[in-house]
């Protein structure tokens, strides 16, 4: 299995109800993609200096589930609706688990 991890640094004024509306989006997102095992997301706790301020987990079976993931449609719709007006910094990182 390959586990996706993103983190992100949200632009200046990003409200909690922006936020919120992601989540609901993120929800739908699951629910359209069934390459994915495992998702799970959240706002950062802000309990560490220099943190992330969300991260998104998905866990795929192979890499080519994780393709079918990265490419879907609705991940593409959910970056061109929601998550590019938002972002400032992004990281990635994939490892097998």
């Amino acid at each position: 299995m390959i586990t996706h991890v993103v983190t992100f640094r949200w632009k200046p004024g990003i409200r909690t109800s922006d936020v919120a509306a992601l989540c609901a989006d993120l929800d739908a997102f699951r629910a359209e993609v069934p390459a994915i095992l495992s998702y799970r997301y959240g706002a950062d706790l802000q309990l560490r200096d220099g943190n992330g301020d969300f991260a998104i987990i998905a866990t795929v079976a192979d890499a080519e589930h994780l393709a079918g993931y990265l490419d879907h449609p609705a991940h593409h719709r959910l970056i061109a609706e929601r998550l590019g007006a938002m972002i400032e910094t992004r990281l990635a990182v994939q490892f097998e688990t």
